[in-house]
């Protein structure tokens, strides 16, 4: 009954706590669709009447300190894109009725697009996002469905730009190689001259000594001369 209560107890704080958190306006990275980008500024590749570039750019200016500029020369990453959903976003046929009429179609919003840099390095290469919503449909409810259509291709748009963040926002810009430098002398052997070293004329004086090394023969025995010897 005890272990009952508590964890009733926690239950009920845990949600109060959700609430406090969300009440605030505090989204976990990822969970709320904040995605902090790594760039200065941006451009994005499509026209200023896209309702995809309208949606994108809201999203890159709420998040973080980026500033979406209006030229591709002035920016830190560009966002080109390859395939614009809004002029390729399709409908099919998903299934019939026993009447062989429409009773369900699928839509679908797809993209291809890719960042690179003011030098033009890709940063990320071409990435394609598709999504798919199934609606139902009826002959006597068009002008309903029709308006359903439209706010699933919304909510799809939506969806898209917060994949498209999230991808954006796991880029590492690339930084210019560091030239590594060695702080360890080289080596320098008797009668060898470095990669890089111009060898001294011959009969040229060095300032280093030199030292002799002795010689490993035996060293011939010296002999005294005989003294005379004296006659009595």
């Amino acid at each position: 009954m005890t272990t009952l209560k508590g964890l009733i107890r926690n239950t009920v704080l845990v949600a109060a706590l959700a609430g406090t958190v969300s009440a605030c306006g505090f989204h976990l990275r990822g969970s709320g669709g904040n995605y902090t980008l790594p760039f200065a500024s941006m451009y994005v590749g499509l026209p200023e009447s896209s309702p995809l570039a309208i949606e994108l750019k809201r999203n890159i200016r709420v998040n973080g300190n980026t500033v979406v500029v209006n030229t591709p020369q002035s920016a830190d990453a560009t966002i080109e894109v390859i395939t614009d959903p809004d002029k390729t976003r399709s409908k099919s046929i998903l299934s019939l009725n026993s009447a062989g009429r429409v009773s369900e179609y699928l839509l679908s919003y797809n993209i291809v697009f890719r960042v690179k840099d003011n030098a033009g390095t890709e940063l990320l290469g071409p990435t394609q996002i598709t999504l798919t919503r199934s609606i139902t449909f009826s002959e006597t409810q068009l002008l309903a469905k029709e308006q359903e259509e439209a706010q699933l291709y919304r909510d799809m748009q939506k969806d898209l730009v917060q994949q498209m963040m999230r991808r954006m926002a796991a880029i590492k810009p690339s930084r210019p190689n560091a030239t590594p430098t060695s702080t360890v002398s080289p080596l320098t052997l008797p009668g060898v001259v470095s990669p890089g070293s111009v060898a001294a004329p011959a009969g040229a004086s060095s300032s280093a000594p030199t030292t002799v090394q002795p010689s490993s023969a035996p060293a011939e025995p010296v002999t005294e001369p005989a003294l005379p010897t004296r006659q009595e």
